[in-house]
């Protein structure tokens, strides 16, 4: 029986502790998850040449908070529960749930390389079969450009 709030009534610490074990295993597979995504994303990066900026970085951190807030947040649920419930299990789902949308990033990282360079492939070319599509292109960017260059004078 793992429950928090009648084990501390009881002072029955080695359930609190075999609790805290349990978060702690969640919380860490969360943050091992969200490294391997990092870890394949600047993979591919590298792959494909793509330049790894300070943003990519701060999406991560910025993803890393959100998952927390939102264990934490089950986890206080878990905790005003556990008078019902013996295990956490709000958390437990959510710590599933970050995990697979995580491998599911990974799965994607992986495969998105070799689509991307298909399509980029077969839209160059479309684009060199016609070159009137291409002038009437370069024709439509340099009105924009001198709009924008009217509307900022």
């Amino acid at each position: 029986m793992i429950s928090f709030i009648p084990s501390i009534m009881n002072d029955d610490w080695s359930h609190v502790k075999a609790l805290l074990i349990v978060l702690v295993v969640l919380y860490a597979c969360v943050f091992a998850s969200v490294l391997i995504d990092l870890f394949f994303g600047v993979k591919r990066a590298k792959r494909i040449k793509i330049a790894r900026t300070s943003f990519g970085y701060r999406r991560t951190i910025t993803k890393l908070t959100s998952y927390f807030g939102l264990l934490l947040m089950l986890t206080i649920a878990d905790v005003a529960a556990s008078v019902i419930f013996k295990m956490p299990y709000f958390t437990v789902i959510g710590a599933i749930g970050i995990v697979i949308v995580e491998a599911k990033s990974v799965y994607e990282n992986i495969h998105r390389e070799e689509k991307n360079i298909a399509e980029v492939q077969k839209v160059l070319l479309k684009l060199f079969e016609s070159k009137e599509e291409i002038q009437s292109l370069i024709n439509f960017l340099n009105s924009k450009t001198d709009d924008t260059k009217r509307a900022t004078k």
